[in-house]
C-alpha cells in the first residue's frame, strides 16, 4: 500500500512540473520565432526604409534582453552591424560587430564568432586597410575548418581575393578564387559562381588576358540563374573595358551603358565612378569628344564624393578604435588594482587573525589602534601621491590635447587649401591625357595650367611659412593687407573650378579701399574657403559678386552666391557655434567635412574680425566679413 502511495506521488509531481514547464518552454519558442521574424523583416527593410529597419532591430533587441537569452541578442547586434554596413554607416556598423563578437565568444559559439569576424573585416575592407581585413578573413577559415563547414568558406574566399586585388597581388587573388570556385561546384552556390566569374574576369584584364575576362564576365550574364543588378553591372563595366582593350569599340560602348544604367539603379557611388570612367574612355576612343567629357566630369564627381565620403569614415573608425583600446587600458588598470585591493585586504585579514592568537585581548586593542593609526598616516601619504599624480596627468593630458588640436588644425588647412588648385590642375591633365581638345583649346589649357601651377606654388610658400611660424600653437601676426588685391589672388586661385561649372565671379573693388589688420595666413585660409563654397553651393552658369562697404574703422567684404540657400534651422548654428558643422552636398554633387567653415569662425575670431551669414533658400547666400581698419 505504501508503494503505491509512493508511485501516485511521484505522478502527480511530474505532472506539476510538466504544466510548469510546458508553457514555458513554449512560450521561449514563441519568442525565438518573433525575434527571428524582426530580424528577417529588418535585413529587408535595410535598402529601401532605414528608420523602420531600425525599429524592427530595437524590438528585436528588447525581447532578447526580456528573455535573457545572450545568444539572441548577439544575433540581433550582428544583423544591426549588417543593416548599418548595408547604408555605409561603418563606425555604427563595427560598433554592433564587435559587440556581437564579443556576445557569441561568451556563449562559445564559433559559427557567430566568424560571421562577426567577416562583418568586421568587410567593413575595414571598405575603407581600404586590406592586410588587416586579409588577416581576419583568415582566421574565418581556421574557425571553419575548426568546426567543419567547408561550404562556409566559400563566401570568404571571395572576401580575400577582392583584398589581394586591391592590393594588386594577382596571383593570390586567382588562388583564393580557384578554392571559391571548387567549393561552389561541389555545394551548388550559384551565387558564389556570378562572384568568381567577376572577379576572375578583373583578374584577367588587370593581367593582360582581355579574352580570358570577356569569356569570364559572359558566363555571369549567361548564367542559368539570373545574378542580381549588382553583378549585372560589374559584368558588363568588365565587358566594356575589356572591349575598349581589343578595339571593339561598338561593343565597349553597349556594354558601358549597360553598366551605368544597372549602376544608377543601386544607386553606388562605386559603380557609378567607375562606370563612368570607362564610358569617358570609350568616347575618347571613339572620338566623341563632347560625351567623353561629360562622362569623365561625372566620374571626377563621383571619385570627390567617394574619396570625402571614405575620409570621413576612416576618421571616424580610427575614432572609435581609439576609444576601444583607451576603454581597454582603462579595465586593465581597474582589474589590476582590485586584485591589489584584494591582496590588500587578505593580508590584513591575516595580521588581524595573527594579532588575536598570539596578543591578550588589552594588547590586540592595543595594537589595532597603534596599526589604525599608521595605515591613517599611510592612506593620507598615498592619497596625496595619487592626487599630484593625477594633476600631473592632466597637465599632460591638456598639453597633449593642445599639441593634437594644433597638429589637427595644420593638417586640415594644408589639405583644404590645397585641395581646390590640385583638383583644377588634375581637371587640365584628365582633360589634356584624353585627347579631347583641338589645337586652339590645348594651348589655352596650357597656358592656364601653367599659371595655375605657378598660383599653386606661391600658394604653398605662403602656407609653409604660415604653418613653420604655427609650430608652437596657434599665433596671431597682424600686419596691413590690401584686401581687394588679396581677393583678386584668390579668385585667379578658384577661377578654374568656377569656369568649370560655367560660374561668372563678379569682383567689384571700390577704389581707395583702406588697408585691413589681420593675420595673412589666417586671411589667405578665410578666403579659400569662403569663395570655395560660394563655387560649391552656386548653380551652374549662374554667378558669385564680391563687393566693397565701408563704415567708420571697418572694412565689410560681401560675398554673395546664387545658389542652394540655407535653410532657416541651420543657419543660426551656423553664426553661432565654433564647432565642426556637418558640410551639405554642393550643387554638383561636391562634399566636405565642414572644418573649413569652423576654420573661418575660428580665425575671423582670433583677428578681432566678424562674420554675418544673410540666405534665402533657393536663392543663395551671401556671407559678410568686418575687418578692422590698419590706421585705427
Amino acid at each position: 500500500m505504501l508503494f503505491y502511495r509512493k508511485i501516485t506521488f511521484l505522478i502527480v509531481c511530474l505532472l506539476l512540473l510538466s504544466t510548469s514547464v510546458l508553457p514555458a518552454a513554449v512560450v521561449q519558442e514563441d519568442n525565438n520565432e518573433q525575434i527571428e521574424q524582426l530580424l528577417e523583416e529588418s535585413q529587408a527593410l535595410a535598402y529601401d526604409n532605414f528608420s523602420a529597419a531600425l525599429l524592427k532591430l530595437q524590438e528585436a533587441y528588447d525581447l532578447s534582453k526580456k528573455v535573457e537569452d545572450n545568444l539572441l541578442t548577439a544575433e540581433v547586434l550582428y544583423t544591426s552591424g549588417w543593416v548599418y554596413y548595408v547604408k555605409g554607416k561603418y563606425q555604427e556598423s563595427l560598433i554592433h560587430f564587435n559587440e556581437g563578437l564579443s556576445l557569441f565568444k561568451q556563449q562559445d559559439a564559433q559559427k557567430g564568432v566568424a560571421k562577426s569576424l567577416i562583418g568586421t573585416g568587410l567593413v575595414i575592407q571598405a575603407i581600404d586597410r586590406h592586410k588587416e581585413a586579409i588577416a581576419l578573413f583568415e582566421r574565418v577559415l581556421g574557425i571553419y575548418t575548426t568546426i567543419k563547414m567547408p561550404e562556409r568558406k566559400a563566401p570568404t574566399y571571395i572576401n580575400l581575393a577582392i583584398s589581394y586585388i586591391e592590393l594588386k597581388n594577382y596571383t593570390k587573388a586567382q588562388e583564393a578564387l580557384n578554392l571559391a570556385f571548387d567549393l561552389a561546384n561541389q555545394y551548388d552556390l550559384e551565387q558564389i559562381k556570378h562572384h568568381y566569374h567577376n572577379k576572375a574576369g578583373e583578374v584577367a584584364f588587370q593581367t593582360g588576358q582581355y579574352q580570358v575576362a570577356v569569356k569570364h564576365h559572359l558566363a555571369v550574364l549567361e548564367h542559368a540563374i539570373e545574378p542580381n543588378d549588382w553583378e549585372k553591372s560589374y559584368a558588363h563595366a568588365g565587358l566594356a573595358q575589356a572591349y575598349l582593350k581589343l578595339n571593339a569599340i561598338s561593343k565597349a560602348e553597349f556594354h558601358g551603358l549597360e553598366a551605368l544604367a544597372f549602376a544608377e539603379g543601386s544607386e553606388s557611388l562605386w559603380e557609378l565612378e567607375r562606370n563612368t570612367a570607362i564610358l569617358a574612355a570609350v568616347y575618347a576612343a571613339k572620338g566623341a569628344s563632347g560625351d567623353a567629357y561629360k562622362q569623365l566630369k561625372e566620374s571626377q564627381k563621383y571619385r570627390d564624393s567617394l574619396y570625402d565620403l571614405k575620409t570621413l569614415q576612416l576618421v571616424n573608425i580610427l575614432q572609435l578604435e581609439e576609444k576601444e583600446n583607451e576603454n581597454k587600458r582603462l579595465t586593465s588598470e581597474v582589474a589590476l588594482k582590485e586584485s591589489e585591493l584584494q591582496v590588500t585586504r587578505w593580508q590584513l585579514v591575516g595580521l588581524v587573525i595573527l594579532a588575536l592568537l598570539l596578543l591578550f585581548i588589552l594588547f590586540l586593542l592595543w595594537k589595532n589602534n597603534r596599526q589604525k593609526e599608521i595605515f591613517a598616516k599611510e592612506l593620507a601619504q598615498k592619497n596625496k601621491t595619487i592626487e599630484h599624480n593625477q594633476q600631473l596627468i592632466l597637465k599632460r593630458n591638456i598639453a597633449l590635447n593642445k599639441i593634437n588640436a594644433n597638429k589637427d588644425k595644420f593638417f586640415a588647412i594644408i589639405s583644404h587649401d590645397l585641395r581646390a588648385p590640385m583638383l583644377s590642375i588634375k581637371q587640365m591633365l584628365d582633360l589634356v591625357e584624353q585627347g579631347v581638345l583641338d589645337i586652339a583649346d590645348s594651348k589655352n589649357l596650357e597656358h592656364e595650367l601653367k599659371m595655375q601651377v605657378e598660383k599653386t606654388l606661391v600658394m604653398i610658400d605662403n602656407l609653409l611659412n604660415w604653418s613653420q611660424s604655427q609650430l608652437d600653437g596657434v599665433l596671431v601676426k597682424p600686419i596691413a593687407i590690401d584686401l581687394p588685391k588679396t581677393v583678386a589672388e584668390i579668385i585667379e586661385i578658384h577661377q578654374v573650378s568656377a569656369d568649370f561649372k560655367n560660374i561668372a565671379i563678379i569682383h567689384k573693388a571700390v577704389a581707395e579701399i583702406p588697408l585691413i589688420r589681420v593675420d595673412s595666413g589666417h586671411l589667405s585660409v578665410i578666403l579659400h574657403n569662403l569663395i570655395s563654397n560660394a563655387i560649391k553651393f552656386t548653380y551652374e552658369g549662374k554667378k558669385i559678386f564680391i563687393e566693397y562697404r565701408i563704415t567708420p574703422n571697418k572694412v565689410n567684404l560681401h560675398i554673395r552666391d546664387q545658389g542652394m540657400g540655407i535653410a532657416q534651422d541651420k543657419l543660426e548654428p551656423l553664426k553661432q557655434t565654433q564647432e565642426q558643422i556637418l558640410s551639405s552636398i554642393g550643387t554638383a554633387m561636391e562634399t566636405g567635412t565642414g572644418l573649413g567653415l569652423m576654420l573661418v569662425k575660428q580665425f575671423l575670431k582670433l583677428n578681432d574680425a566678424q562674420l554675418d551669414v544673410q540666405s534665402t533658400p533657393g536663392e543663395g547666400s551671401e556671407f559678410i566679413l568686418s575687418f578692422n581698419m590698419a590706421n585705427r
